[in-house]
């Protein structure tokens, strides 16, 4: 009987996990993809984001800041998850090496969100739309 019992037990506990997973990688595929859109605070422009997920559900990808003249400049993500709803992000600002994070919830009719940078000293917002 303790044997059934145990067994009953490791079946839907690895049912449980199975499921969690399952509906973490379909979550981070809802934010997968290419956006664009603009930030604003204590700087300001605009930017796309790429995001990734690869065969284990983690999330990599892109930002690309776009100058005024249009020239664009690629940073690797340092980190991208997505969780609870929630993208939390950050990459590595090439002039300075400071880290720069944001935040983001899904909102009509894309993501938008919080940045800082400067260990907190520089703030702002962004917003991003599903790009074209």
């Amino acid at each position: 009987m303790k044997t059934l019992l145990a067994s009953i037990l490791m079946i839907v506990a690895t049912f449980q996990a199975a499921t969690a997973q399952t509906t973490a990688s379909a979550n981070s595929q809802t934010v997968t993809g290419k956006w664009a859109g603009s930030f604003d605070g204590a700087s300001s422009g605009k930017f796309e984001l790429v995001l990734n997920q690869d065969s284990n559900g983690k999330l990599t990808g892109q930002v690309i800041m776009i100058t005024d003249d249009g020239n664009r400049y690629p940073i690797d993500l340092k980190t991208a998850v997505w969780e609870k709803e929630q993208l939390s992000a950050s990459y590595a600002d090439p002039s300075d090496g400071d880290e720069v994070s944001f935040t983001g919830k899904l909102a009509d009719p894309g993501l938008k969100g919080t940045w800082k940078a400067d260990g907190g000293q520089s703030v702002g917002t962004w917003q991003v739309s599903r790009a074209k």
